[in-house]
């Protein structure tokens, strides 16, 4: 067997310029980027976007709506970069991504990537990613992006959530979400990995992608009453035309459930919801977690056999707002 030869190119040997040549590809090849950082598929949302005194290269949504800002610089990382990411996460209003690409992270930028991993507000994400190519002899040459630095969504500590609760009352609220969900992620590791938790999470609820940006399957938990519920959730539906375009196959869908479902267009609100619950699961009761986790991922399989490609096909103006809704208990 003829073995080719690999060689590695820096970047800039491929694409010369960073904006003028490099952000403009990656905006068109967004995808590869979610794979490697293992997000599901990034939709393009504006290039260039104002950020204050600085512009951000590339803003993006993942599958479930949540903004991705992703900063690009040729050469070595440097302060600079670092503190214009710093400056957009502080003017976000909401959860978000923030990816910062570079041919080389320094090591002290790798740590000050791992240091706000850990302890910045619970629902913000720092990657650091070195992007190069890959060609194996006079082939064409492959992008390659290596993650040196990610979240580890588990080490964030349940005593830096517990400081921002005012009350008893609050502070029992968060550990039950926390435990809640860190038992069904380890569920959903066991019983069917193509749903999975890769993030602490002391919300009242926690997405799923269902394969396009703005739609979402959504596990919701109460901790004030004996409910939880999985639902599709609709990011973007002001006019509600997502939620009534799909309930013109409502006879077909609800069919696969063999119960019934919540068609909630959420009268002023952006968002819309098609739901299930269950009213007699107490989230407090650690000893029926097996069960409530069954029931939701039961559920969670059907909405997806229901909605995953009438979503994918569903035929509707692009999604201009990037704010999720947040279910309030």
């Amino acid at each position: 067997m003829e073995l080719g030869r690999l060689k590695r190119l820096s970047a800039q040997q491929v694409w010369e310029n960073e904006p003028q040549f490099f952000t403009p590809w990656l905006a068109e090849n967004l995808p590869l980027l979610g794979e490697a950082l293992q997000i599901g598929d990034l939709e393009l949302v504006d290039t260039e976007v104002s950020a204050g005194e600085f512009r951000l290269d590339i803003l993006a949504q993942d599958e479930t709506g949540s903004p991705v800002l992703i900063e690009n610089q040729f050469g070595a990382s440097d302060h600079k970069h670092l503190g214009q990411l710093i400056s957009y996460v502080a003017s976000q209003g909401e959860e978000a991504t923030v990816v910062w690409v570079s041919e080389h992270i320094k090591e002290s930028h790798r740590a000050a990537v791992d240091w706000l991993n850990s302890n910045t507000t619970q629902g913000f994400d720092f990657f650091a990613v070195e992007v190069e190519a890959l060609q194996i002899d006079d082939s064409n040459p492959a992008p390659n992006f290596r993650v040196v630095a990610q979240p580890n969504n588990w080490t964030k500590s349940i005593g830096g959530v517990i400081r921002d609760s005012v009350d008893v009352d609050s502070r029992r609220s968060h550990q039950l979400r926390l435990a809640y969900w860190a038992s069904f992620a380890d569920y959903l590791d066991k019983n069917d990995s193509t749903f999975r938790i890769r993030r602490q999470n002391h919300d009242s609820w926690h997405s799923f992608p269902i394969g396009r940006a703005g739609f979402s399957i959504n596990c919701v938990i109460w901790t004030r009453k004996p409910t939880i519920s999985v639902e599709i959730f609709i990011n973007n539906d002001p006019e509600k035309v997502a939620i009534r375009r799909l309930k013109e196959s409502q006879m077909e869908i609800e069919a696969v459930f063999g119960e019934p479902v919540e068609w909630q267009e959420l009268s002023g609100k952006r968002g819309s919801r098609i739901a299930i619950f269950d009213t007699s699961s107490d989230i407090a009761n650690t000893d029926q977690y097996e069960r409530f986790h069954g029931w939701m991922l039961k559920r969670m399989r059907l909405f997806r056999q229901a909605f995953s490609e009438r979503v994918k096909n569903l035929e509707l103006e692009p999604i201009k707002g990037l704010n999720s809704e947040r279910f309030e208990e």
